[in-house]
């Protein structure tokens, strides 16, 4: 498991280093750009433009506002998306090219390969993440005159790190999609849909005070994005609840990935429909 683990991590180096990259390259420009953000901007009312609401940003009054809702509010957004690329892209990716038959080869169970892969996804997404929160908490030493907060680059790798559970949650779901769908197309695309609608949806729900009792169904009402997360340091409810629907996405991609007849391209329950069609035929 630790060779296929190390494989894994080798294969993707590239995408490792390209979201460093941009992750780094996104902070430097965001976090930079507040000293110099007009006094105009930073009173705007963003609350009373619907399109701002929709979006939930709603504050660049201050420093700690700015970070939590324009920030990590599209930081956010960026690493979900890195996680379904890379979620779809193991199991499911690895079937559209032909190279899993390989690997369910090796001396390993099936639950093995899923849980070595698994730990593989969140290996890259922590590494990301380091890379990001080390840069925001640099960019931050060097603006840090040019501010009035009462953070300190400590608080900003902490917050940035908690975003981990959020992500983490994201790949095993889109891990998850890769084991029951036919092809990595179509779990990317579920994937995307759920993202899109789970943080759109969030967000629009809270334009409706009658539906905001929903909004804690959707993964991003949890992430550490609020000025108290941010002084205070993420809920350790929060984390426990993201870190246990990811496990839920894992123990069901364990179960289908079980289940699944590879390289047919087919949904997981065409099995059982197939079965049921031979058993009916065999009877009569």
């Amino acid at each position: 498991m630790a060779s296929l683990f190390w494989h894994e991590l080798r294969i993707r180096r590239g995408v490792l280093i390209g979201w460093s990259a941009g992750m780094l390259a996104f902070f430097s420009v965001y976090m930079a750009f507040y000293p110099a953000l007009p006094v105009e901007m930073r009173n705007l009312d963003l609350a009373s433009i619907e399109l701002y609401r929709a979006f939930g940003n709603l504050t660049m009054a201050t420093f700690e506002g700015y970070i939590g809702s324009t920030i990590f509010h599209f930081f956010t957004v960026l690493l979900c998306v890195l996680a379904i690329v890379t979620g779809t892209g193991v199991l499911a990716g690895e079937e559209d090219n032909g190279t899993l038959e390989l690997q369910l080869a090796l001396p390993l169970t099936r639950w093995q390969l899923v849980t070595t892969k698994t730990i593989a996804l969140a290996a890259m997404s922590l590494l990301v993440l380091g890379v990001a929160s080390i840069a925001a908490a640099v960019i931050f030493l060097f603006i840090r005159d040019q501010l009035t907060t009462q953070l300190d680059a400590g608080d900003l790798f902490r917050a940035t790190v908690a975003h981990w559970p959020l992500v983490f949650l994201f790949q095993t779901l889109s891990l998850w999609l890769g084991t029951l769908t036919p092809s990595r197309r179509v779990a990317l695309a579920l994937a995307t849909v759920i993202l899109v609608v789970s943080f759109l949806g969030y967000n629009l729900l809270s334009m409706s005070p009658d539906l905001e009792y929903l909004r804690p169904l959707s993964p991003f009402h949890y992430r550490p994005s609020t000025p108290a997360a941010l002084n205070e340091g993420p809920a350790s409810g929060d984390l426990v609840t993201l870190l246990g629907a990811a496990l839920l996405g894992y123990g069901l991609a364990v179960v289908c990935f079980n289940q699944r007849d590879v390289t047919t391209g087919a949904w997981l329950w065409a099995r059982y429909f197939h079965r049921v069609s031979s058993t009916r035929k065999v009877a009569g």
